[in-house]
């Protein structure tokens, strides 16, 4: 038997910020420019907008943001939709990345350096707990599973490509709650206490007081553990991988409750840990840096 949990919903993953200049009139183009396809530029303008924007933006933020009339954004928009790069919220009307960007977004970062040695030390984990280990990336919709290694047994937690981990009762989105963008992720972690109290979500935080005292202890410590409790439940630890101070990606290894130590002070704790510090003393390219090091 084999344990998978649920998909949350597309999510989209977070790039970079890169500085953003409204084409100017196609007359004013520099001469190398021209002979492009102008249409093509536009709608990549428009991607690179709402890539760049903290959430969905309305309309005529997007059109303004873009120097165009918000009828000329709205007809390029119905496009970008059609072909799954945009997509509209339909109860607040904004425009948010489609899910054709999450796919590109992913094989991106599957190409990546940094998930390319995320990845050797995700096996490291994995061969030392003899759980499922992945890297989580923070995306538009949350914390987000963006490279997996899975254990060999029959009783192996699994997710699937994309995974959404829940904000509030997750080790991941604790973790990113703690570390993160407040701006971006306590939004998101409003939404989920509302359906939790609506719900009534067994050890699930349900109001602002609750979530705050769990992440006075995340932020302490320096790690998330979760294990929630009933048949379907999962045990996690989830570490940090830190740029100074900007959470770059979490570390977590998950399992089937009773199956995985999660104890403060236990060994799955102090690896996860050690884990952790290498792949940032890697990135960084410090000396002594253990290469895949688990």
């Amino acid at each position: 038997m084999r344990f998978v949990a649920k998909l949350r919903g597309p999510c989209q993953v977070s790039f970079p910020q890169t500085a953003i200049t409204p084409p100017r009139a196609q007359e004013d183009a520099p001469e190398a420019t021209r002979g492009g396809v102008n249409s093509v530029e536009v709608a990549g303008l428009l991607l690179r907008l709402l890539t760049e924007a903290e959430g969905p933006m309305r309309l005529s933020d997007l059109a303004r943001a873009a120097a165009m009339p918000s009828a000329k954004a709205h007809r390029y928009l119905v496009s970008l939709t059609r072909a799954g790069l945009v997509e509209q919220d339909p109860d607040s009307a904004r425009y948010g990345l489609g899910p054709l960007l999450l796919r590109a977004g992913l094989a991106a970062l599957g190409r990546s350096d940094l998930l390319k040695r995320a990845e050797r030390v995700l096996e490291g984990i994995v061969a030392r707990t003899g759980e499922t280990a992945a890297a989580v990336v923070w995306g538009t919709h949350g914390p987000t599973h963006v490279r997996l290694v899975e254990a060999r047994h029959s009783l192996a937690a699994s997710v699937p490509p994309g995974h959404v981990c829940p904000m509030t009762h997750s080790a991941s989105g604790l973790l990113f709650c703690a570390f993160g963008d407040a701006e971006q992720t306590m939004t998101l972690a409003g939404r989920e206490m509302a359906q939790s109290r609506a719900t009534a979500r067994p050890g699930a935080p349900t109001g602002p007081a609750e979530l705050e005292w769990l992440l006075r202890a995340v932020r302490a410590q320096g790690f998330a553990t979760v294990a929630n409790e009933g048949d379907t439940g999962l045990a996690a630890v989830s570490v940090p991988v830190l740029d100074g101070t900007r959470l770059v990606l979490a570390l977590t290894v998950f399992s089937r409750v009773g199956r995985l130590n999660v104890a403060p002070d236990g060994p799955v704790v102090a690896l996860m840990r050690e884990a952790a510090q290498a792949l940032a003393a890697e990135l960084h390219g410090r000396p002594g840096a253990s290469r895949g090091k688990g």
